[in-house]
């Protein structure tokens, strides 16, 4: 073994030949079985009196993969030992800092150095894109990281070869990187080269990538090694230990303590795990001199029996000629039964005389699991599915194809002698062997794997791969053929567009982990409840196409569509959480309302959109009213561009009052449409479209300036009331709303703390970094904020700390029910005792009674708005009431 040089921190391993090396790492790794190891986590070092230590420090915390022989694993017992370990314990005398082992699965060890739960990473290849964030020391042993593959495999050879094949690698190894960056994803991690030897074993996977001589060490370990082959090196690594870029004073204290382990010492512990190199070879010089001496004293013998030879020279003459053709061939047949027994397809050849095979290679009968039966008593018919096109007669078919003298390549269902049933591409060729042309060499491979491959991909191509439900290509085409048997039998053929309402919710509450565990639910409720003849697709996101094909009338499509929301109306679990979610379906008959594919979708899509305006969980048929009330969608979204321009909108204030005063303090702005045309547009009619056309943000910038310029003119005249302004989603993403804002306040000379923003728990639930970056610019203004609506959505109580929340405003639904709902009345005096407790304002709307204003009062309400306390109107309106004394009389 070669010596170290300079002051590097572990020995370096021999430049040997890549095979020699890889034996000799294997024979050094079932060594390590018997090496003692100490157990402790952590060392506390001795320091020798003629030792300088370092100044005293907290122990260095080393984190490194305990499944790597020789550097670092644990025995039967679980104690943990290697070479790292011995060389770290010995700097730790060195330094006088004690030494924290982390050792653990190599993806923790790579979480452990991310996060700083340790210091230093062992046993750590290089790469460019690790270079980045570690400093690594000198390595210290060069390893080579090939692919291996099971033994009954052919034609791996590289990268490239792996394609279409689940590779096994460790987790957060180096190899799964160089892997991915070469265009493999079909990657499958295990926590620990241990995990992947084992599932390998299984045939869990059949091709893995592992370091050499940690494969060899847990291949010989478990006698296994006979059953893997190897392809070239991938790449050579060499380990390292490293540190964080920032740990500069690290490094350097741990560089300077393996530079006090003298060579030495490095070189027992390198041969306690290595081995130690054999030792007393005789010298070249003094093996030639001897070979000489040799050599003379046979010339020397020679030349005493050279009369002898003489006369026995004729019958040696024949004996070798003999023994040469005999050794010859001799040679010949055993290298024909190496290539024919050791070649990964099985071969057999059959006699056309007897119909029988006559001779069979090894793969051949591992293959069929032949066992001891002769090969006379095997026929074609036995080792053949037997279900057509793959029987008997079939198989004498393709026989006196190549009989004729035809080389078929065909692809064959097979049967093994235990039952089993397995693919195979079957080549077949007449040749001439053992002095006959009546022979049949036939080669079968194995493809079942690749079979399994393309059938995957086929499916695929026309299934959601999350559901496994059909996609819209493959209901497109049964859609088609369901028309125009509907046409032909006189009945009829609904195609159903089903999305889930609120979905999104879910998601950005739960997770996509969730959602999509929720969507596979979904699925499968609403395959239970159609017929086999009819089809469930998932074309995307979260909506649904059913194809309901020969309904005898509509009653019997109206009937289906009931059970499916029955069915969804059951609450889903999900990992633990119950969900539930209802359905918006719109429905489109053939042939009525179209007689081919397209023309269905459309309509289907429409009456959906009608169903989900018409207040969701519902089910709208498709008629041409809708196609009416498209074309004044339309017209309403071409006005709002209009009434922008000429001035048509105004704002309306609802005043808010304080419940404990009774005052009118503040005013929130509600944006109305004058159309010069239809009169005053409700915002209902017109604020979703706005929203999904866009144009809510000019319309949004153009609310908040208004409501600025008026509560800058009520601070003018006296009236210190505050103006509360709801943001769109659109408004909260968008990176210019601080400076929106701004603009506002400075064009109108407003207070800051006179304006309120108020948002609803579906824009926070979002999360967005842009979103919460946008409030908290804003807030920084020192504007107050509102959550709107609290209460109705998945609320995350997190963001009211974060965002700095001024006011929780209860949603109507529970204001209006308190009288009457004691569900209502608890979940309201919860949120108002909630928001007390964080310092927050708790706001009531919807008051529309004397009653729920005066229970609002006694749950200790601050702030109240309501048609009882004034409908939204003019600003005229609010500033009277704001100069009369408790004009609600609250509390008198």
């Amino acid at each position: 073994m070669s010596k170290p040089t300079g002051h590097r921190p572990f020995p370096v391993l021999p430049r040997l030949r890549p095979g020699l090396r890889r034996a000799v790492l294997a024979l050094c790794a079932l060594a390590v079985l018997a090496a003692p190891a100490d157990a402790a986590d952590v060392v506390t070092p001795e320091v020798p009196a003629t030792a300088a230590p370092m100044a005293a420090r907290p122990p260095v915390r080393v984190t490194m993969d305990d499944n790597y022989p020789p550097f670092s694993f644990r025995d039967a017992h679980g104690t943990h030992m290697g070479l790292v370990r011995d060389l770290w314990k010995l700097w730790s005398q060195r330094t006088g800092v004690p030494v924290e082992f982390l050792a653990t699965d190599w993806a923790l060890a790579r979480n452990l150095i991310e996060t700083g739960g340790a210091d230093v990473i062992e046993t750590f290849f290089r790469s460019p894109a690790r270079d980045r964030v570690y400093s690594f020391s000198e390595p210290y042993a060069t390893i080579d990281v090939p692919i291996w593959f099971n033994a009954d495999l052919g034609g791996i050879t590289g990268p490239d070869s792996l394609r279409g094949y689940n590779v096994g690698v460790k987790e957060r190894d180096l190899c799964a990187d160089w892997l991915a960056d070469r265009g493999l994803t079909g990657l499958r991690n295990f926590p620990s080269y241990e995990a992947l030897l084992d599932a390998a074993a299984a045939r869990d996977v059949v091709v893995f990538c592992m370091d050499d001589q940690a494969a060899r060490y847990f291949m010989t370990k478990r006698g296994i090694q006979d059953r893997f082959r190897y392809t070239d090196p991938l790449y050579t690594g060499k380990l390292h230990w490293a540190v964080r870029k920032e740990e500069t004073a690290l490094l350097a204290l741990v560089a300077d303590g393996f530079a006090r382990v003298t060579p030495d010492e490095r070189r027992a512990i390198e041969e306690r795990w290595y081995g130690r190199r054999i030792s007393g070879v005789v010298d070249s010089n003094l093996l030639s001199r001897l070979v000489k001496i040799l050599l003379g004293a046979l010339a020397l013998g020679a030349m005493a029996l050279v009369w002898a030879a003489m006369l026995r020279r004729q019958v040696a003459a024949k004996t070798e000629r003999l023994s040469e053709a005999m050794a010859a061939l001799s040679i010949g047949e055993e290298r024909f039964r190496t290539i024919f027994d050791n070649v990964n397809d099985a071969i057999f050849i059959h006699d056309l005389d007897t119909a029988t095979i006559i001779h069979a290679n090894r793969r051949m009968h591992e293959m069929y699991r032949i066992g001891d039966l002769p090969l006379a008593a095997l026929d074609i018919g036995m080792i053949s599915s037997g279900v057509p096109p793959y029987t008997m007669e079939d198989a004498v078919a393709w026989v006196r194809r190549a009989a004729a003298g035809e080389t078929p390549l065909f692809e064959w269902h097979a049967r093994r002698l235990d039952g089993s049933l397995f693919w195979v591409e079957v080549n077949i060729r007449r040749a001439l062997l053992e002095g006959s042309d009546r022979r049949l060499l036939v080669v079968v491979r194995d493809i079942t794997e690749r079979r399994a491959t393309q059938e995957r991909m086929d499916f695929l191509a026309q299934h959601d791969p999350l559901t496994l439900l059909p996609n819209r290509l493959l209901v497109r085409d049964r859609a088609d053929q369901a028309v125009a048997h509907a046409e032909r039998d006189g009945v009829i053929v609904a195609l159903l567009v089903c999305d889930l309402d609120q979905f999104k919710t879910v998601n950005d509450s739960l997770g996509h982990a969730a959602g999509d565990a929720l969507l596979r639910a979904v699925a499968g409720r609403l395959t239970a409840c159609v017929c086999d003849t009819d089809t469930v697709s998932r074309p995307g996101g979260d909506e649904f196409i059913l194809l309901l094909s020969g309904r005898p009338d509509t009653d019997a499509v109206v009937e289906t569509v009931a059970s499916l929301h029955e069915a969804l109306a059951e609450p889903f679990d999900v990992d633990g959480t119950e969900v539930t979610v209802t359905l918006s379906t719109g429905i489109a008959l053939a042939p009525a309302d179209g007689r081919d594919f397209a023309a269905l979708m459309k309509n289907a899509d429409t009456a959906m959109h009608h169903a989900k305006a018409s207040g969701r969980n519902t089910h709208r048929f498709f008629a041409e009213a809708m196609n009416a009330e498209a074309v004044a969608h339309l017209s309403i979204r071409g006005g709002l561009r209009r009434a922008l321009e000429r001035g048509e909108f105004l704002i309306h204030y609802q005043p808010q009052v304080n419940l404990d005063s009774g005052m009118v303090f503040g005013a929130e702005a509600l944006i109305r449409w004058n159309h010069p045309e239809r009169g005053m547009i409700p915002p209902g009619a017109f604020i979703p479209i706005a929203e999904d056309s866009g144009l809510i943000v000019p319309i949004g910038d153009w609310v908040l300036r208004e409501a600025c310029r008026q509560a800058a003119q009520w601070q003018a005249a006296g009236l210190p009331l505050t103006v509360a302004v709801n943001l769109s989603a659109r408004q909260l993403q968008r990176p210019d709303l601080a400076r929106t804002v701004t603009d506002a306040l400075t064009d109108s000379g407003l207070d800051p703390l006179f304006l309120e923003l108020e948002l609803t728990e579906s824009m926070l639930i979002q999360n967005t970094d842009a979103v919460l970056e946008n409030i908290r610019r804003v807030k920084a203004l020192g504007v107050q904020l509102s959550i709107d609506d609290f209460g109705t959505g998945y609320s995350n109580l997190s963001y009211i700390g974060r965002l700095a929340v001024d006011k929780l405003k209860i949603d109507r639904s529970f204001i209006m029910d308190l009288c009457r709902n004691h569900d209502s009345a608890r979940i309201t005096a919860a949120v108002i005792q909630m928001a007390h407790s964080l310092n927050l304002t708790a706001v009531a709307e919807g008051v529309e009674d004397a009653e729920t204003l005066e229970q609002l009062r006694q749950l200790r309400c601050d702030v109240a708005q309501g048609y009882f306390l004034g409908r939204p109107g003019p600003a005229e309106a609010v500033e009277r009431a704001a100069r009369q004394a408790n004009p609600f009389h609250i509390g008198a």
